[in-house]
């Protein structure tokens, strides 16, 4: 009896102990599940959040631009302080129109570079519209835009219109590229991303909604021919590409350019507020003069301007010097060197080698606006300019001048020095051959020249020539802009963005004929790769990571402990 009560009492305890067991065993699970679907649900509830702080900061970027932070080395995202005060104050509507689809945007990282700024525009100025379509699925689209253009529209362009007046870019517009790796991309041994070595997007849009806004634009008549032949010498080509770029360079900056010829077509007053002559070859006719002074006199209004261009391959011309004289300028028959270390070593569409550095008059009405004032304007073969003394009321003011360690080389002569390295020197039989109609005298100087004993000194290689009148209480003038070779504007330097050449002309020309809303704007680097930020950016980053992002954990562990301290 007693063994059987001591199995039972045995039986008893292990089914007891087995309760017990699995009692615990389900308040384990139990525990588990609760604390395993708690952290499910803090893990579905993070990524909720995080889902829709990505929404809502993207919504904000779109929204406010300056919500985002743009860490690239030469901010490419950004803009400048001048374009965002002018499409703030945008009172028209403008439409900016991609004939590419947005989703070829997100992939290249170039192309990124666009539609973020072209998103920027629209985010600053409720007057400004973005549309992105294809052109062979959205016909109505082109065909709208195509109405206003008298050239083709095709895929990946840039449309910018406001009204009836409409510019068409390429999205290579948009980028400026590395001259001397082109032709390796030409034939298929680099990518085209290897040879883009800035951004322009801003200067692009920017002067485009510019133009297209303007009610009052500034027409520029470029004299290209006389009696239907170029006017300039085409000898090297040189002259023919800096005419092109020069043309480029208005039509970019929202002036309204036609290539008109010297003998064939009038001077209207009316149509044109700038002519621009470009190194005639050989002389004007006396015709031809009396056409230039007759814009610029404009019935007593004045209100006009001429750019006049010279040039190393311009041949004698007493009729348009007479011209220059009455303007109390002259033109010297020699170019501008200087072996100091004020000359950079450049590459020009005639040759490369050392040439000089020139400074900027400081006179505030012709400093050129520059965006950056660090970067050199240098004179590839710039002849030199003198001014006449006269009375009769006109004033010149020197607006790019050399050094004073700087000396005159004669066109005529040839050098005893061997300063073959010299981009002038390359160019100095061809200027030699196109002064062939120089005068007996000219030509028959001696042939030696001594770079020591040359006189050295300051050189003024572009001015401005003023005629101002009184009409009452207002003033009038007309100008005459003169600058000393057609390589200050040359076909490379102007697409080279590490040179002002090409900026400070378009800055002068704005302030001078009046041209309202100017902005120069700089281009962007795209040759660093490291990142920088500014001070602010650096506040922001340092805020979050140092004390925003630790409080937040430390907050958080606070909460656990306490919640499983009190279970």
């Amino acid at each position: 009896m007693q063994k059987k009560e001591k199995e039972t009492k045995k039986k008893k305890s292990t089914v007891g102990e087995n309760a017990e067991e699995k009692r615990q065993n389900k308040l384990k699970l139990r525990k588990k599940l609760k604390y395993g679907s708690l952290a499910t649900a803090v893990t579905v509830i993070f990524v909720v959040v995080v889902v829709l702080i990505n929404v809502i900061v993207s919504q904000l970027g779109t929204r406010f631009p300056n919500f985002v932070l743009d860490l690239t080395s030469e901010n490419v995202y950004e803009i400048s302080d001048e374009t965002l005060e002018y499409i703030k104050n945008l009172d028209q509507d403008v439409e900016i129109a991609v004939s590419a689809e947005e989703s070829n945007f997100d992939t290249d990282s170039y192309n990124k570079m666009i539609s973020e700024t072209i998103s920027r525009y629209q985010g600053y100025s409720d007057h400004i519209s973005v549309t992105y379509f294809d052109t062979t699925k959205d016909p109505d689209i082109l065909a709208k835009y195509q109405e206003l253009y008298s050239g083709d529209i095709s895929s990946n362009q840039i449309i910018v219109t406001s009204g009836d007046r409409i510019k068409v870019y390429s999205l290579s517009d948009l980028f400026e590229i590395d001259k001397d790796m082109y032709q390796y991309y030409y034939y298929g041994y680099v990518d085209y991303s290897d040879i883009i070595t800035a951004f322009k997007g801003e200067q692009v849009l920017t002067t485009a909604i510019m133009n297209v806004t303007d009610s009052n634009p500034k027409s520029v008549g470029v004299i290209t021919t006389t009696n239907e032949e170029y006017i300039f010498s085409v000898a090297t080509q040189a002259n023919y590409y800096a005419v092109s770029a020069i043309e480029s360079l208005l039509d970019d900056n929202g002036y309204d350019v036609t290539e008109i010829d010297l003998i064939n077509d009038t001077f209207d007053t009316g149509t044109y507020d700038i002519l621009l002559l470009p190194a005639p070859a050989s002389d004007l006719t006396m015709d031809s003069v009396q056409k230039l002074s007759e814009f610029l006199y404009n019935d007593g209004n004045l209100g006009k301007q001429l750019i006049y261009i010279a040039d190393y391959t311009q041949g004698s011309t007493p009729n348009l010097d007479a011209f220059l004289k009455e303007w109390n300028i002259q033109i010297e028959s020699s170019y501008v060197q200087d072996d100091s270390s004020n000359s950079q070593t450049v590459s020009i569409v005639s040759g490369s080698g050392s040439v000089p550095v020139v400074s900027v008059t400081t006179e505030e009405d012709y400093t050129g606006n520059l965006a950056n004032t660090s970067l050199p304007i240098v004179a590839p073969l710039a002849r030199p300019i003198t001014e006449l003394t006269a009375n009769n009321g006109r004033t010149v003011t020197n607006l790019l001048t050399t050094s004073d360690s700087s000396y005159c080389r004669p066109l005529t002569l040839s050098d005893s020095d061997s300063d073959s390295d010299s981009a002038a020197d390359a160019d100095t039989e061809d200027a030699t051959e196109a002064s062939e109609e120089a005068t007996e005298k000219e030509m028959t100087t001696t042939t030696e020249f001594d770079v020591d004993s040359a006189e050295r000194g300051s050189n003024a290689v572009m001015v401005i020539c003023g005629d101002q009148q009184s009409t009452g209480s207002d003033l009038i003038e007309s100008d005459v802009i003169v600058l000393g070779s057609m390589s200050l504007l040359d076909y490379y330097l102007v697409q080279d963005s590490s040179y002002n050449n090409a900026e400070y002309f378009i800055g002068l020309l704005n302030s001078v004929c009046g041209k309202e809303d100017n902005i120069v704007i700089a281009t962007k680097d795209l040759s660093q790769n490291s990142i920088s930020t500014s001070d602010t950016q650096l506040k922001v980053i340092r805020t979050v990571v140092v004390f925003v992002i630790p409080l937040a954990v430390v907050a958080i562990g606070i909460v656990v402990a306490v919640r499983r301290r009190y279970r």
